[in-house]
């Protein structure tokens, strides 16, 4: 297992497309016969944050209810937490609640993100898929490949506007089959652990210091001769 910086963990309920997020980010690839995870599985993959390249840990959970427990053996020590559900799905949600409130009891310091899967699948209120537009919002309608169309948004997007911003979580919209803000996201709370999470580095603090502190060159020896001069004056 590889030395990580970022521990991530992805929680959530089965078969919501955990495992689909990480296949598509870190192999570029979608399979649409993904087995469920048992247990757990990890992968690692270096990414450019402004703090320099970190490696981040991905900790993919299963989600049947038996592992739960196993689960949390698995989150403990982890730096942000991924927690998915679809909004075709009610019961993707409210195992979201439960897996929030778990977090906050148990690893309170721990910084968590909201992310919707499977955007391809469903219509917003304007009668669109995010996952085939420009944009989180709004787009033409198109049926997802091998769907016979798109299911209807069971989850109010405003139900979890505001539940976020009462847990100060941010939500992502994507879609492991497109592709559709995957990458986005991931890097995005990389970019996020990495500047709030990752302990200062004695090299930033070196370049701090000299940026703060750094005279033009000359100034000391400048300063040094109208000390002589002066004294000198003072003598004569």
């Amino acid at each position: 297992m590889a030395n990580v910086d970022l521990k991530i963990v992805l929680l959530g309920a089965q078969n919501v497309g955990k495992s689909c997020l990480v296949d598509r980010y870190v192999n570029s690839a979608f399979d649409e016969k993904q087995k469920n995870t048992i247990g757990a599985a990890f992968a690692a993959k270096r990414v450019q944050t402004s703090r320099g390249q970190v490696t981040v840990g991905l900790w993919d959970t299963a989600g049947a209810e038996r592992f739960e427990s196993l689960s949390r053996v698995y989150y403990h020590g982890a730096k942000g937490a991924i927690v998915c559900y679809d909004a075709t799905s009610p019961f993707t949600w409210k195992k979201l609640r439960f897996w929030m409130g778990e977090l906050q009891e148990s690893e309170p310091t721990c910084s968590v993100f909201i992310v919707v899967t499977k955007c391809d699948l469903w219509l917003d209120g304007a009668g669109s898929s995010p996952a085939h537009s420009g944009s989180e919002a709004s787009g033409p309608t198109v049926g997802a490949p091998g769907t016979g169309g798109l299911l209807p948004r069971e989850v109010p997007e405003e139900e979890v506007r505001e539940y976020a911003e009462s847990v100060g979580a941010r939500v992502f919209y994507t879609s492991s089959r497109t592709g559709f803000g995957v990458r986005e996201m991931f890097e995005a709370i990389a970019e996020d652990l990495a500047t709030h999470k990752l302990p200062q580095r004695a090299s930033e603090d070196v370049a701090r210091v000299r940026l703060t502190d750094a005279r033009p060159a000359g100034d000391g020896e400048q300063a040094g001769a109208s000390r002589a001069a002066h004294r000198a004056g003072c003598c004569s």
